[in-house]
């Protein structure tokens, strides 16, 4: 059991370590104030979003504006003011709240408005004036009006801001300088506003200061509650949950309540609140709704306006059970952000478990993980707020910081995890002894072993040591030099070294790489194996030289025997051709010498007539001209020949012309042709030119048709047609030679070109007569050569060459 809760727990340790941690740290953050910000923004967010409700109509605000101050002077008079007092009393409200300080009269004597003023303040119970008790920052306060002081018709005028300066609490009471407890004029107006309803308050718990107040139960906000920290919490103060008056309250202006221009009983059995709320005025304060944030914010609020705000909301509270704004205790708060530091471990530490999605063979890794945060982010916002609208402010933004950097320190701890794991199985695979070294030489530890390496290796006992005093004397030193090379130059050190001890050697490769500030990677490698395997490559090396010279040596002797074959051939082809121009010679030779001796034989015995003279002219006639016509063929050929015979043995370049030369070449291979059946044809224009080297043209035409000949109708019973056709492209010309043979296999078509490749060599075949056509085409005359072949149908070869081939080419 204890080995299965053991596994557990390291299967979860993430989670166990980052939550706790998390946790704490979010909430030493909340202590120390740096979320405040961020929460009250949150909170402001929430009444922005706050639905809208109907104008409460028990509250009326008298108010003193730019128009009244201009007519009647700042301050309001004595006489004015009690003027106004009446005409409200009159309509019988149930209590006023006058938001005007009244410490000395107005003007500055003791007359009869003031007498006036005077006997309405003490006939008017349900007057309520204010006084400033929490001192300026001067030190000084403001006093109330001495009459209402007497008769304790007094409540204080002030409000507790915040450090952005905006009214978020409520301050139900607090104590002056005398210890006495005095309401805040919106409380005290509020409670003497229920007692008509008899609703009293009511205290529950004294030592707490619990306060019953009708449906309402109120307790005072501590130090830390909320998103607050350490704030000063001077007097009573409770979370004000404002109201969301889009059409504020009703309001009539001073000016129309003394001309009479007011509903009829707007003020009866209301709570009436009277104070400027003029621009001039200094007299304004920033609630949640007077933010940036949300659009259509209202705009700075007026102190007469907030006290009717506050007044209303204590109001709801106490008679219609409208939710007051509490908070969670501290011990729940701490369970609720661990909750959701949980739940974000929890997601990310499960998904390293989660096969990705795998759709129509393509792996996809779905961000479920990241959906799932904002889901639950997106969830933590909407419960907030819901819960916030039912009268809690449970905290959101530490809850979702916790939820996020959970979730990113999980990731990025199994991220961590998987990629030390990753490098543990890198180094386990990789035969390399590494060790850290400082810029010092003090050697640091061992980061990967080798067992290959056997020699020279640091232990755990030498961390802390020089070199020097691990490693022999000659390999320190050596490590020292690179060592100092590494860290001047910033660049990586390669070297190799051999150890001996004990007569047993080994080869390394050392690398040396600086890894961070003043200190060293010391990399080595056991390369005896690959030393050996490199010895034994350059002796393999040596010998496939040796090989390759003797092949050359061959392939230059068999290239030579093409040559003299190539020769052969052409004393053949010409002895054949001389042939016939010859015979002919010494036929009419020989007739012309019998018709010679006759003529003699007449003329010596005087028997020469006219008639054997004419005959013996006409013979010496037409074997002249057969001997003229048979010897100028046979010296034209032979000419030709010789062309042909200097060509192949020349290394000069001439113009020539394409088409006859093919021609002359070809009866030159007539010993060859003769006892074939096939044909061969020349196609092409006879003005086509060419400057090149007409012996490497020769060989070429001429292994071409020794090629076709000796492969392309073996063991077939067909009259075969060979052409070459001649065209002309910008500066080439296209030399296009085909055959109508048996054709080349494609798994040959690639080996043609090879040397020694043959199909043929049973039949006598080198192997070297397309691989000389090849080198002649593109090293000698710079051009190109394609093949495309199809069995049973034929071979065609395509040769590009330059027309004019000049010294640059060479």
């Amino acid at each position: 059991m204890w080995i299965n809760l053991k596994k557990r727990i390291w299967k979860w340790r993430g989670v166990f370590v980052v939550v706790p941690a998390t946790t704490g740290i979010l909430l030493w953050i909340r202590f120390m104030g740096i979320l405040q910000p961020i929460e009250l923004a949150v909170y402001d967010l929430f009444f922005q979003w706050r639905p809208s409700e109907p104008i409460d109509e028990r509250i009326v605000i008298v108010a003193i504006e730019e128009p009244d101050i201009k007519n009647f002077g700042s301050p309001i008079n004595d006489d004015t003011l009690a003027k106004l007092l009446n005409l409200i009393k009159q309509q019988q409200p149930r209590v006023i709240g006058l938001d005007i300080y009244r410490d000395l009269p107005v003007p500055q004597k003791y007359g009869s408005e003031y007498q006036e003023l005077v006997k309405v303040f003490e006939s008017t119970p349900n007057l309520i004036g204010i006084r400033k008790v929490v001192a300026n920052q001067d030190g000084s306060d403001v006093a109330a009006s001495p009459v209402l002081e007497r008769l304790n018709q007094v409540a204080a005028n002030d409000f507790s801001l915040d450090g952005d300066g905006k009214v978020r609490r409520i301050l139900l009471s607090l104590k002056n300088k005398q210890g006495k407890t005095i309401p805040s004029l919106s409380a005290a107006l509020a409670i003497r506003y229920l007692q008509k309803e008899n609703i009293n308050l009511e205290v529950i718990d004294p030592k707490v200061q619990t306060y019953k107040l009708g449906k309402a139960i109120f307790s005072p906000l501590q130090e830390h509650d909320g998103g607050y920290t350490r704030e000063a919490l001077g007097g009573y103060q409770i979370l004000s949950n404002f109201r969301n008056f889009q059409k504020g309250f009703r309001t009539v202006s001073l000016t129309n309540v003394l001309n009479g221009s007011i509903p009829e009983n707007i003020f009866r059995d209301r709570l009436v609140l009277i104070g400027i709320t003029a621009e001039s005025s200094s007299d304004y304060f920033i609630t949640p709704y007077n933010g940036t944030i949300v659009k259509g914010s209202f705009a700075a609020t007026s102190g007469v306006e907030l006290h009717a705000s506050i007044s209303s909301q204590l109001i709801a509270n106490a008679i219609d059970g409208r939710p007051t704004l509490k908070v969670g205790a501290k011990p729940i708060e701490i369970l609720w952000i661990a909750m959701f530091a949980i739940a974000g471990g929890l997601l990310c530490w499960n998904s390293r478990y989660v096969r990705p999605i795998t759709q129509s063979k393509i792996s996809l890794r779905l961000p479920w993980v990241t959906l799932a945060i904002a889901f639950l982010g997106g969830s933590l916002f909407i419960t907030s707020y819901i819960v916030f609208l039912w009268g809690w402010w449970i905290p959101v933004v530490p809850s979702l910081l916790a939820l996020i950097s959970s979730a990113i320190i999980v990731t990025g701890y199994t991220a961590l995890s998987a990629n030390e794991a990753r490098r543990r199985a890198i180094l386990s695979v990789i035969p390399d002894l590494m060790f850290n070294v400082s810029g010092d030489g003090i050697y640091l530890g061992l980061i990967n072993y080798d067992s290959t390496i056997k020699l020279a290796v640091p232990d755990l006992e030498n961390i802390g040591k020089h070199i020097s005093q691990i490693l022999p004397t000659e390999i320190s030193d050596r490590h020292l030099f690179y060592l100092r090379q590494a860290l001047n130059t910033g660049k990586i050190q390669i070297y190799e070294q051999q150890i001996c001890i004990n007569d047993i050697c080994q080869d390394e490769e050392v690398r040396i790489v600086v890894s961070g500030r003043n200190e060293l990677l010391f990399v080595i490698r056991n390369i005896s194996d690959r030393k050996q395997a490199e010895l034994a490559i350059y002796k393999k090396n040596a010998e496939l030289a040796s090989t390759l010279d003797e092949l050359k040596r061959t392939q230059k002797q068999l290239i030579e025997s093409e040559k003299y074959a190539a020769l052969g051939s052409m004393v053949a082809g010409v002895a054949h051709e001389v042939n016939t121009p010859i015979g002919n010679s010494l036929m009419a030779a020989s007739i012309l010498d019998n018709a010679t001796n006759k003529f003699k034989e007449f003329f010596d015995l005087g028997e020469l007539k006219k008639s054997s003279l004419q005959a013996y002219l006409e013979k010496a006639k037409s074997s002249s001209e057969i001997l003229l016509v048979n010897l100028h063929r046979a010296a034209e050929l032979i000419q030709n020949f010789k062309q042909v015979a200097v060509d192949q043995s020349s290394l000069e370049q001439r113009h020539f012309q394409v088409k006859d030369y093919i021609e002359t070449i070809l009866i030159s291979l007539a010993p060859q042709i003769q006892h074939t059946q096939h044909r061969i044809n020349v196609y092409g224009d006879n003005a086509i030119v060419i400057h090149s080297y007409p012996g490497a043209f020769s060989q070429i035409v001429t292994n071409l048709v020794m090629n076709s000949l000796t492969h392309a109708y073996t063991d077939l019973d067909k009259s075969g047609q060979l052409q070459f056709e001649l065209t002309q492209q910008d500066e080439k010309v296209i030399i296009t030679y085909s055959d109508d043979g048996k054709g080349i296999a494609s798994e040959s078509l690639a080996k043609i070109f090879e040397p020694f490749f043959t199909t043929a060599r049973d039949k006598g075949g080198s192997g070297l007569g397309l691989h000389i056509i090849y080198n002649l085409v593109t090293q000698n005359l710079k051009g190109t050569i394609l093949c495309e072949s199809e069995v049973d149908v034929g071979t065609k070869f395509t040769i590009a060459l330059p027309i004019n081939l000049s010294n640059d080419q060479i």
